[in-house]
């Protein structure tokens, strides 16, 4: 592979972008950007900022400061301003905002009108063949089902061929049993026509299932970017690591080479924020349910606990644990064909060599400007 070969270009980049309602910000000195045919999740709780951050994108609200670039345009900052009108921005709303008086194929057309009139149809349709949806181009949007408004909205958004989709909740209002059908059609045309897409989810579970870039807020703020993958398992935060699981946190005390838990103790190693985190008073120990080892016979390290309760979920049981000697419980997922009883006795360990280490101050895992540490060992 050529070393010096052109990397994907930014199709859009955000820079210290902000939002003020009155004294609040809804948005605060945001900065990432979204490479050429990526789809990025913005994901967070309601509140949290992300649908605003969205409407500033497609110029539906005007930012107090900061920039917005698509390719080499620049469609806001202090000296330009573009009306949303003109940013070739796609836009598919939670509702989809179909026009309910017009056909499937005018409902396409619609969006269309920088076009000859004499190639709108054919436009239209190719974009409803794309989304398998032209043998309903005459039908009216109330005759369809949910699904099948969703990917007009989704032919309509990608018939002008935009640079960048912007995607507010697409799939929350779907029958939960249509939603993954749906959400990985969808996927699947976006990779086709290679659009760099934003999505807005608060549902950690589709972000980690769609995105190539993840975007975690919280009250405005970014907490953390990155793939699936790192935010999953290298958290930053305890926020972010709260966000996608349940999480298991016991105390841990760090020393001068080691930390150390009820589990035993790990290597602090040569980790890059190892000196941040001896800094802090308290320091969390955190794995999530799946990490957790359940045995009926006793081992090494193992610490004894019984079953407070054991839940059936399928492809999994899930246990709360009570650890006998420490004023702790754990939650647990071990293989569904185990059987655990209600009291039962059992041995739990945890490699600590997978666990993540966190400072846990609730407030600074909270902030992104707060001196939080984190090591991932």
């Amino acid at each position: 592979m050529n070393a010096f070969a052109a990397q994907p270009a930014n199709v859009l980049t955000i820079q210290q972008l902000s939002k003020k309602f009155g004294s609040r910000f809804a948005v605060q000195n945001a900065t990432w950007s979204a490479m050429s045919g990526q789809i990025v999740c913005l994901l967070g709780h309601s509140g949290c900022g992300k649908t605003t951050m969205l409407r500033l994108i497609a110029g539906l609200e005007n930012p107090s400061s900061g920039s917005i670039q698509l390719e080499q345009h620049i469609l806001w900052d202090a000296q330009q301003q573009i009306p949303a009108e003109s940013r070739n921005i796609g836009l598919v709303f939670q509702d989809y905002a179909l026009f309910p008086h017009l056909s499937v194929l005018e409902n396409v057309m619609f969006g269309l009108k920088k076009f000859p009139k004499s190639q709108r149809a054919d436009i239209a349709k190719q974009a409803l063949e794309h989304v398998s949806m032209l043998h309903h181009q005459d039908s009216y949007p109330y005759t369809l089902s949910g699904g099948e408004q969703q990917r007009v909205a989704l032919a309509r958004a990608l018939a002008p061929k935009p640079p960048v989709l912007l995607m507010d909740e697409p799939f929350s209002n779907l029958d939960h049993r249509l939603r993954d059908q749906i959400r990985q059609s969808t996927i699947q045309i976006l990779k086709q026509t290679a659009t760099t897409t934003v999505i807005v989810t608060h549902d950690p579970e589709e972000a980690l299932q769609i995105a190539d870039q993840i975007i975690l807020m919280h009250q405005g703020q970014i907490i953390q970017i990155g793939s699936p993958k790192q935010l999953y398992l290298q958290p930053k935060t305890l926020f972010a690591a709260r966000y996608f699981s349940a999480l298991n946190e016991i105390p841990a005390q760090v020393n001068n080479q080691t930390i150390s838990t009820i589990f035993g103790q790990v290597d602090r190693g040569q980790q890059d924020l190892a000196q941040d985190l001896s800094t802090q008073k308290q320091v969390q120990c955190c794995f999530r349910p799946h990490q957790v080892r359940v045995s009926k016979t006793p081992s090494e390290g193992a610490l004894p606990a019984s079953v407070l309760s054991s839940s059936f979920m399928g492809h999994a049981q899930q246990l709360r644990l009570k650890l006998q000697d420490h004023a702790l419980t754990l939650l647990a997922q071990v293989n569904h064909l185990q059987d655990f009883q209600h009291t039962e006795q059992v041995y739990v360990s945890v490699d600590l060599n997978s666990c993540f280490f966190l400072a846990s101050d609730e407030q600074s895992s909270t902030t992104p400007d707060s001196a939080l540490a984190a090591i991932h060992i």
